[in-house]
């Protein structure tokens, strides 16, 4: 974290929150059937629960073993066939081919020197008519500067998806809070889908 709160305060503090309302619209967009999907820095593992209730089967990572014993207490037996967790940086897993990248409040979390390489990969393990989806930090937020966070100016995100068509970039731009207190928020929550057939 970048403040000092830690991780667990952050876990305990959200354990009892919903999955996120925009990763079930973008499940939502894709329409029935199994597909795969990659929650890239998935904390306790709410979101990737969600996933797997409706038929996915999931690829989950995230830097602290902690976010995987979580993760790994929350699944029912019979979705464990269907996931696969991995205690694992962002900079460091090697991100399967999936139709569906998830990173929810997690991307700013990269190392700035090693964030070309990971949305390299992340651009090039969705498959053709996939999505990203999930959050990139804007240049005025109140964590943008600091030592292991990566932030953009809206010109410089929009263009991390050239090529994609962008079905959601929605801009928050205002005071806050996170689990270390209040704070001020500049995110772009983003819907891309990448080039391919497909509705």
């Amino acid at each position: 974290m970048t403040t000092s709160a830690t991780w667990s305060d952050y876990y305990e503090q959200n354990d009892a929150r919903e999955p996120r309302e925009m990763l079930l619209r973008v499940l939502d967009r894709f329409g029935p059937g199994a597909r795969h999907a990659v929650d890239l820095g998935c904390g306790s593992g709410i979101d990737t629960v969600a996933m797997l209730a409706r038929g996915w089967t999931v690829f989950a990572a995230d830097a602290e073993p902690e976010a995987i014993g979580r993760l790994r207490s929350r699944i029912a037996p019979a979705l464990r066939p269907r996931l696969t967790a991995v205690v694992s940086a962002m900079e460091d897993v090697s991100i399967p081919s999936s139709d569906l990248v998830w990173a929810g409040y997690s991307s700013f979390f990269c190392r700035p020197d090693r964030f070309p390489a990971v949305w390299s990969s992340i651009r090039s393990s969705v498959r053709p008519s996939g999505r990203f989806a999930g959050q990139i930090l804007g240049d005025r937020d109140t964590w943008a500067g600091d030592d292991g966070i990566t932030w953009f100016a809206r010109d410089d995100a929009e263009a991390l998806f050239d090529g994609w068509t962008v079905e959601r970039f929605d801009e928050e731009d205002e005071d806050g809070d996170a689990c270390s207190g209040p704070k001020h928020w500049h995110v772009f929550h983003v819907v891309a889908r990448a080039p391919g057939p497909g509705p």
